[in-house]
């Protein structure tokens, strides 16, 4: 009989399983063990902090739309994983934990180690019952393998997002009887469900409330990257003549060079897109939440049932209608929803030539006047560098099809801002926690989705020390990817916020290129952005990680362009 351990590898195979992030450890090294045979299609990625296994996994799924599988002992990735298992389950990835409870088959005694939740031992079930959509407990070895099934069944269905297997010791390694109920069938019949789609009465009251709209805007969320919907998204925007804005988490939903972006709204989004919006009669919002960023805090000058209709595509209705009223609630995948309100509008009587035009022509003259993507410090250079300036100039070196990751902190602000993506979907940002240390390892799941394409993570020095790791993983396995330092020696938005008080917000001074040295990849200090444009260049062509670390000016403020309600009511 086979034993469960190379059930569980088949499975990821027959699923098209690319990747597995983790560390040895536990009983999960005996599935390690099995994957070796199958190394030719599955790789196993040696991580240094569980952490960054999940990131990288978090960044995959977002990426491809499929599940990377995470793995290593219990007690650790119910700990150090669960950062960025939180960040996919509030980010809509999907991903699959396996894991073990380390119980070496003496759950109810004081084990080492032991997370099996018994009397002395941690609950790791209820640990990931807690930030996962789905958590199975594998006592049997034919649990563990059908509870794999399932976990990456639910990891891809409806709303995606994380789950996780659980296995009790003697599950791993425990040989399974495939001849007795309930019988182990082949995993791709687990996978074959299709795409949900709205009711076609509902798709045809939106497209006629969209065609009859004075001023109708769409805003596009996380739900058009994870629906790859992005094609769709341009061709309705054409057809009605209707700017896009995006959530923060939708950024580049759209390329925002392209006519009809408005790019980010929100708290530090563009005044184009916050007054576009407060303007409107009608909003189409595509796979976002509506969270308090996005929405200036439910700031009634941008966004107000009370004067303006909202139609809003969500793949969970608990979605729909969850910050707002809504008129119409579109329940479904956003790609197969645009595509039928797209044929319903085709169907139905056109926008006069000469209202698209006048829309086009006021959108233009618009964004114009909103300084679009436009600020005098983006070309201003100096020592220390203005975080403006890095912006532009990283923007000016990148390919357009680069793909950037965010961290959080001002650096994020600063990007989310002042950056202008030239492609769609090439701008992937933490956005469920928001958490620091986010952007090196995403970077690294980037570049293993998309290894032709040049890969840029923008963090923070704070960020950078939090997984400062994925530079030796990079260098390992020969990933060519530029991290971009903002360095200012300190929690730079705590110590804003904090005013004249800083109190455990400031840090020493660190020269993070020769860090990156020391592990063997390129690395740089700059202190002038005259030097940037070069070190940039330099970094791009090196064949291997790189970092690039700027002495930023504390005195930089992302207050100077929050959003007020006044540019809304007065455009």
């Amino acid at each position: 009989m086979p034993k469960a351990r190379d059930l569980i590898a088949d499975v990821l195979e027959e699923a098209g399983v690319e990747f597995v992030f983790g560390l040895p450890g536990g009983g999960t090294v005996a599935i390690y063990d099995s994957l070796f045979d199958k190394r030719k299609r599955i790789r196993s990625i040696l991580v240094r902090h569980e952490q960054g296994a999940a990131i990288m996994a978090d960044a995959y799924g977002r990426a491809t739309g499929r599940p990377a599988v995470i793995m290593g002992q219990g007690a650790f990735m119910g700990s150090n994983a669960t950062f960025g298992i939180m960040e996919a389950y509030m980010s809509s990835s999907p991903m699959v934990v396996l894991t073990d409870t380390s119980d070496g088959g003496m759950a109810q005694h004081p084990a080492n180690q032991s997370v099996a939740g018994e009397h002395g031992s941690v609950d790791l079930i209820g640990i990931f019952r807690a930030m996962t959509k789905y958590t199975t407990l594998a006592t049997t070895p034919k649990e563990a393998v059908i509870g794999t099934q399932l976990a990456i069944k639910h990891s891809l269905s409806g709303r995606r997002g994380p789950t996780a297997v659980v296995m009790r010791s003697a599950s791993i390694n425990g040989e399974v009887d495939i001849e007795s109920p309930p019988f182990i069938h082949p995993t791709p019949g687990y996978l074959s469900s299709g795409p949900s789609v709205a009711r076609g009465q509902d798709v045809e009251r939106a497209a006629a409330m969209l065609l009859g709209a004075k001023s109708p805007v769409i805003v596009a969320g996380n739900g058009v990257h994870l629906s790859d919907a992005h094609a769709e998204l341009r061709q309705l925007a054409e057809l009605l003549a209707s700017p896009v804005a995006t959530s923060y988490k939708g950024k580049s939903a759209i390329a925002e060079t392209d006519p009809l972006s408005v790019g980010m709204c929100g708290v530090f989004g563009q005044e184009a897109a916050n007054s576009a919006i407060a303007s409107s009669d009608v909003i189409l919002v595509v796979g976002a939440r509506l969270t308090p960023q996005d929405t200036a805090r439910e700031d009634p000058a941008v966004f107000n049932p009370k004067r303006q209709h909202i139609i809003q595509i969500d793949v969970d209705p608990r979605n729909a209608g969850w910050t707002f009223p809504v008129e119409i609630g579109l329940i479904g995948d956003a790609k197969e929803i645009l595509g039928q309100i797209i044929a319903a509008c085709r169907a139905g009587p056109k926008p006069k030539p000469s209202v698209k035009e006048q829309r086009l022509a006021s959108l233009e003259l618009h964004k114009k006047q909103a300084s679009f993507f436009d600020h005098p410090t983006l070309h201003k250079d100096s020592s220390p560098v203005l975080p403006q300036r890095i912006v532009r100039l990283l923007q000016e070196a990148v390919e357009s099809s680069a793909l950037i990751t965010l961290d959080a902190g001002n650096n994020r602000v600063w990007m989310c801002h002042f950056y202008q993506t030239k492609m769609a979907k090439t701008c992937f940002a933490p956005g469920g926690l928001a958490g620091m240390g986010w952007a090196m390892p995403a970077a690294l799941g980037l570049k293993l989705a998309y290894p032709r394409r040049q890969v840029v993570a923008v963090t923070g020095d704070g960020g950078f020390m939090m997984s400062v790791h994925a530079i030796q993983t990079a260098m390992q396995y020969k990933l060519p990817v530029v991290f971009v330092v903002m360095n200012d020696s300190a929690l730079g938005m705590v110590r804003q916020h904090q005013g004249d008080r800083a109190i455990a917000s400031e840090f020493g001074t660190v020269d993070h290129g020769a860090i990156a040295r020391g592990f063997g990849a390129y690395g740089i200090q700059i202190k002038d952005s005259r030097e940037l444009p070069q070190a940039l260049r330099d970094a791009l062509a090196f064949d291997g990680p790189a970092v690039v670390d700027v002495v930023v000016d504390p005195k930089a403020d992302i207050g100077d362009f929050r959003f007020s309600p006044r540019l809304a009511t007065e455009t």
